[in-house]
């Protein structure tokens, strides 16, 4: 019976990811070159994966140019910043602006003929949507991710979700949120058919499941290596090249300096461990508000 089922991961994030802010510091959210993706999605026995990088579909249009190399159909798709929190838009041709309302960011989402996921609605790390998933004209919402490892915060949309359904149906949805192309297929979602097609489909009749294993703590520690590495390089390569990167030259011997002590001492293992322990308190501290709201109704 599980053999007539196809896998894909709809969450996935490339080199074209951008910027993004921790604890002070900034840093690539991803350095994954689209290739390196794909050798691991057709490794990991997927049939369909997404590209969603921040804020842009260049990830995606780059990445679908392999399909026919790798065998794995691409669904070109952005998340997005709304007002409101992150938003996945999949099936697009055309980008979408960030700062828009979550409704008004649906809707742009749909009129390409796209489709809406709420990813990770109760993190209580990334800008997440909550208990609004309930009010949105959403096609889907991710109940697992396993970029999250805690399993508490992906409990807790399943559980909502579930809960609502009867009112708010909506696609169940897994995916890996992958920063490094090793984490592709962590999370997946299961589909009946082959193709893209196909699954925009499953997704529109509700007529998908989830299935996956938390991102290992390794992984997550091999990202942070992966990202300092890069910029290093980067680094290193604009001091060579006199291109400057917009980045005056003490800051650069700065960030170069921080970077050599990063990646060639424990810290990336220390970071990782301090970092997962961070996670955990904050979904514990998610599970306490979402159980004090559930006694207030």
């Amino acid at each position: 019976m599980e053999d007539e089922y196809s896998k894909a991961d709809l969450h996935i994030h490339s080199k074209y990811s951008g910027i993004m802010k921790y604890m002070g510091l900034k840093f690539p959210d991803s350095v994954e070159e689209p290739r390196n993706i794909m050798k691991h999605a057709k490794k990991k026995g997927l049939d369909v994966i997404a590209i969603t990088d921040h804020n842009t579909i260049r990830g995606g249009l780059e990445t679908k140019k392999l399909e026919k190399e790798y065998g794995v159909e691409v669904i070109v798709g952005s998340e997005i910043m709304t007002k409101d929190g992150e938003i996945l838009g999949l099936y697009l041709n055309e980008e979408i602006p960030k700062g828009l309302s979550a409704e008004e960011t649906i809707e742009k989402i749909h009129e390409q003929g796209g489709l809406a996921v709420a990813p990770h609605p109760y993190s209580p790390i990334c800008k997440a949507i909550g208990d609004k998933i309930f009010k949105l004209n959403l096609d889907g919402v991710e109940v697992f991710n396993a970029y999250h490892r805690d399993g508490i915060v992906n409990n807790i949309a399943l559980k909502k979700v579930m809960k609502n359904y009867h009112k708010k149906p909506v696609a169940f949805i897994g995916n890996s949120d992958g920063h490094l192309a090793k984490m592709v297929g962590n999370g997946y979602t299961k589909f009946e058919g082959t193709s893209k097609d196909d699954l925009y489909d499953a997704i529109v009749r509700r007529k998908t499941s989830f299935d996956g294993a938390p991102t290992p703590l390794s992984d997550i520690i091999l990202w942070s290596y992966n990202v300092v590495y890069v910029s290093e390089k980067t680094l290193i390569k604009s001091m060579v090249s006199k291109n400057d990167l917009n980045i005056k030259f003490y800051k650069k011997l700065l960030a170069m300096f921080g970077g050599l002590i990063y990646i060639a001492t424990p810290l990336p293992i220390i970071s990782g461990v301090i970092g997962n322990y961070y996670l955990k308190r904050k979904a514990k501290s998610k599970l306490k508000e979402v159980n004090l709201t559930y006694s207030n109704d």
